[in-house]
């Protein structure tokens, strides 16, 4: 057996590819929009191109309730729940999302596959646009990566969870982080303007938790435990 040389360990475990490229279509669409704003590109009527992304590709709740209402889905209405989270409003909202992505991405992507990642990201957003459509009043658009941030940030608390109950050890110190991330949330409403988006974060929470249960590796073992508890009841 070859002995590994220390020379080829990298010094830092790679990020995930699905990491990686979320993080990059986050931050060049933020990227792009900044040019876009300082007029370097996109000529004279770049400076309206964030407008008109927070227009058609934010997730407005009259979205949600043209679709309530017509029972209709089309691409129109249906590309907003998918496309929020890519769009931010500064430098500052979008840097802070990022940082928390690739922190929280980079450890859970160490124990989820690319695929879960790819699954958590996508429903935390998506039930994030819905509870902000059904409990909140028409006004500013959802938008940024939080809610799945919290999604992340839920699934990395799970981990800790799983870990420590594992080992019989108390659990109550999986959840400090969260405790930690609720105090950042209110002194982040109060200084830098929450803008109603709190139902939308607070779902991404608890839906990155529960998707834990079963997106976990050893999540095919969990259901087919509960089904078989089903069945026996």
């Amino acid at each position: 057996m070859t002995e590994q040389s220390p020379y080829s360990i990298p010094p830092f475990n790679p990020l995930n590819p699905v990491v990686i490229i979320l993080t990059l279509m986050i931050v060049g669409t933020e990227a792009t929009l900044q040019l876009a704003d300082r007029g370097i590109i996109g000529g004279i009527n770049s400076v309206s191109w964030r407008n008109y992304l927070l227009i058609n590709f934010a997730f407005h709740d009259a979205v949600f309730e043209h679709i309530l209402q017509n029972r209709q889905l089309e691409p129109a209405v249906i590309w907003p729940f998918f496309t929020y989270p890519f769009i931010h409003l500064s430098i500052g909202h979008v840097a802070i999302g990022v940082t928390l992505f690739l922190a929280m991405g980079k450890t859970i992507s160490e124990k989820f596959s690319g695929l879960a990642v790819l699954i958590l990201f996508i429903v935390c957003s998506l039930v994030g646009a819905i509870v902000f459509g059904l409990v909140t009043e028409p006004g500013f658009p959802l938008v940024g990566a939080y809610p799945a941030v919290y999604g992340f940030i839920a699934a990395y608390t799970w981990i800790e969870y799983a870990r420590l109950k594992k080992a019989g050890e108390s659990v109550i110190p999986a959840f400090r982080l969260i405790v930690m991330l609720l105090i950042f949330r209110t002194v982040f409403a109060l200084f830098m303007g929450a803008r109603g988006s709190w139902p939308a974060d607070f779902s991404g929470l608890i839906t990155g938790f529960l998707l834990s249960f079963i997106l976990a590796p050893d999540g095919r073992d969990r259901i087919r435990g509960w089904l078989a508890l089903a069945r026996r009841r």
